[in-house]
């Protein structure tokens, strides 16, 4: 059972999440390529590099599990391994509550913060997190 309140269609929050996508600078062809079929891509952060790929059968398996379960869309994955946590995944979502739509854009624009759902091998569940953009793709710096 979801979490949020559905005040929009699908397409609308399609559009959202492809506006978001370019406030964080994402790729381009990142972005055509969720806007023409719903493609994920992730951000792969090892070290100071910062590789950007395709989605792959075990990314596809996390966002469709949390889309179902909370009724969000997923836009785009972060992918590091901490010392603190180990590996960490956040995904990037627009909730179906477009009420909320404006502020969350404010926010990212204005703080470089980012609603996403963060799961690790110690905790998962719904935060913020701080990322930056870097050569099209994103960086998870908190």
């Amino acid at each position: 059972m979801s979490i949020y309140k559905k005040e929009a269609s699908l397409e609308e929050i399609k559009q959202e999440a492809i506006h978001r996508m370019e406030l964080l600078k994402l790729d381009t062809q990142t972005i055509w390529d969720f806007e023409q079929d719903g493609s994920v891509s992730l951000s792969q952060q090892i070290g100071d590099q910062v590789l950007l790929q395709p989605s792959d059968d075990e990314i596809d398996k996390r966002v469709k599990r949390f889309e179902l379960e909370y009724e969000c869309l997923v836009y785009h994955v972060l992918w590091a391994d901490s010392p603190m946590v180990g590996e960490c995944w956040s995904l990037l979502f627009v909730s179906p509550t477009s009420s909320n739509w404006n502020d969350e854009r404010k926010y990212i624009e204005h703080s470089g913060l980012v609603y996403a759902y963060v799961e690790s091998e110690m905790e998962d569940g719904v935060s913020e997190i701080m990322t930056e953009p870097r050569d099209g793709s994103l960086i998870r710096l908190g």
